[in-house]
């Protein structure tokens, strides 16, 4: 029993959404119903239909997602006047974005894992427009195999091979901040025992080659607890083939002193956008450390499909992965996995300050 009661708590963070999802969906399938039925039927008629069941369910869960968002923007704004200055110079509104993920993943031999992530970003004018305060928390299903720095120099997110069971708390300072430029100073905590703390700073740069090519390049430098320096190094090459077709190459490396050799992944991305609401990726990647005797330690095959649905902060992701290891010269047999994500997305901004 005390094995199983991790598992019994993941089940309940997959529950809650999965509810949520159900009742949205009946209750936005008997409205369109509804509108159906009402263009027929007689005025007497319409005048003795009610509003059914699930239509004023939907009809809360929507007044319940308005109340969450005017709540956190709340709590954004008290922290923002607790510490920012009444005769600041920032004339931007304060504003939030939370982004609550749930994922389950099924293995190629039938197991499940359930798990959430939660992403907070707060923009705190009041203390100055180009603070940032990011907290990010992870409890999803361990990734079978690697992928590209999620967000290089970041603990949990920083490395091809990420951690899934941490908080990070972290504030942000722009120094540079123009549409093609931008560079960052950041410090922060990971929440655990014992705390680790983090500092670091980022430069991204984008190069448009022509109307339909750009480059992004990417540096961050960072330091860790007991002096663990280290440094990624991000290249992308994006090429708009059609309409709403792109070609992206992306490749990054990372070497510290936690790190033995540089830890590189590679990845090439078809990305199409099937609709304004929905779009379908497709991706090969690569992954490895320079002080293995093999070029690749491991590679995948995945399409990524996402739909905006019912209502516009309602997400979902549908993931089928392939993936497999090699080890000197002998490669695995190739390993299967789906995910379903489930994404709710709050958000929210005050009216802007007028300038002092």
């Amino acid at each position: 029993m005390l094995a199983t009661s991790p598992r019994l708590n993941l089940w309940r963070w997959a529950l809650v959404p999965a509810l949520y999802l159900l009742l949205l969906l009946v209750a936005t399938t008997s409205a369109q119903a509804d509108e159906c039925a009402a263009a027929g039927p007689t005025a007497e008629a319409e005048a003795h239909q009610e509003p059914g069941f699930f239509d004023v369910w939907g009809k809360r869960f929507e007044a319940t997602h308005e109340g969450i968002e005017r709540y956190i923007l709340e709590q954004t704004v008290k922290v923002d006047d607790f510490f920012g200055s009444e005769n600041g110079p920032g004339t931007k509104p304060t504003r939030y974005q939370l982004r609550w993920r749930n994922s389950l993943r099924v293995e190629h031999d039938g197991t499940m894992n359930f798990g959430p992530s939660v992403r907070l970003n707060l923009g705190l004018s009041k203390i100055n427009d180009r603070f940032r305060l990011i907290i990010a928390g992870e409890n999803e299903p361990e990734p079978a195999t690697q992928s590209l720095p999620r967000d290089p120099g970041s603990p949990g997110f920083d490395r091809t091979t990420p951690s899934t069971h941490f908080v990070n708390t972290e504030l942000r300072y722009d120094l540079i901040r123009t549409p093609a430029l931008q560079l960052f100073a950041g410090a922060g905590v990971r929440v655990k025992l014992p705390f680790e703390a983090f500092a670091r700073s980022r430069l991204d740069y984008l190069y448009t080659v022509n109307d339909t090519t750009l480059i992004r390049f990417g540096e961050t430098l960072f330091v860790k607890n007991s002096d663990l320096l280290g440094e990624t190094t991000e290249i992308t090459l994006e090429k708009l083939l059609d309409r709403g077709t792109i070609l992206r190459w992306s490749s990054a490396g990372t070497a510290s002193q936690e790190i033995r050799g540089l830890e590189w992944g590679s990845e090439l991305s078809l990305i199409r956008e099937l609709s304004p609401r929905s779009a379908v990726t497709v991706t090969g990647g690569a992954y490895g450390n320079t002080s293995s005797s093999t070029i690749g330690n491991n590679y995948r095959l995945l399409a990524l499909y996402r739909q905006n649905f019912l209502r516009s902060w309602l997400f979902y992701e549908l993931e089928p992965e392939l993936f497999w290891q090699r080890h000197d010269r002998n490669p695995d047999a190739p390993t299967f996995a789906f995910t379903f994500r489930l994404e709710i997305v709050f958000k929210g901004s005050s009216l802007p300050r007028p300038a002092r």
